[in-house]
């Protein structure tokens, strides 16, 4: 049994191609061999043509059938087409020591787009604690998407662990025999490593990507 809807799809697309085509319904009766009444119900949302009428309608208006059953789009609007996504672990707590995708890390999946994310690396998504970062847009509760790797390049935004703390996000500057970790907050101590400290700092990957939350 054909739904009201859809009875009311068809009609809309009737009525819209007749107009694009400047064409009364005498005209559309005449051509088409059916009753006026008959097209009239049909442009109605009263009754629902049969197939082969429906296919008779497009070719009229050259036009695909599925053009005159699917609901039209508003001018100028462009089709949602969802892009593919792959699950990406919220990692809540980053401890030096603990494996990153630990179980008990893991808050839960955040549907990632594959264009984000490289193939054969190892990805997750950390909630940004604190103000340390402000100045470069990063608030408390944004989400941040982290490429897990053990070094990266000065300048760089890195998660880092500083012997068995707690993994904190500041930007890496590296220097001949020095190491330092930079907040883009002025409240906030710079802090330097230099000769054997360096090997205190563990990096445990690189931002990648910020989401915001408000």
């Amino acid at each position: 049994m054909i739904d009201r809807s859809s009875k009311q799809i068809l009609a809309k697309n009737i009525r819209h191609y007749m107009e694009q085509n400047n064409k009364t319904r005498n005209e559309m009766c005449e051509a088409l061999g059916v009753k006026y009444t008959t097209f009239t119900d049909w442009v109605n949302a009263k009754t629902y043509p049969r197939i082969d009428r429906i296919e008779q309608l497009a070719a009229y208006f050259g036009i695909e059938k599925s053009a005159l059953l699917e609901e039209r789009l508003p001018a100028g609007a462009i089709p949602y087409q969802k892009r593919p996504t792959q699950p990406i672990p919220i990692v809540g707590v980053v401890s030096c020591g603990v494996p990153l995708l630990a179980e008990d890390n893991i808050e839960g999946y955040y549907e990632t787009s594959l264009k984000d994310i490289t193939t054969g690396e190892t990805y997750f998504w950390l909630r940004a604690k604190g103000d340390s970062m402000i100045n470069v847009g990063i608030h408390e509760g944004d989400l941040l998407l982290i490429r897990q790797q053990n070094d990266v390049d000065s300048g760089d935004i890195a998660v880092v662990s500083i012997n068995g703390d707690d993994a904190t996000l500041k930007r890496i500057i590296k220097k001949e025999h020095a190491i330092i970790l930079q907040p883009e907050n002025p409240a906030y101590e710079t802090k330097i490593f230099v000769g054997e400290e360096i090997a205190s700092v563990h990096i445990r990957g690189r931002l990648m990507k910020l989401e915001k939350r408000f």
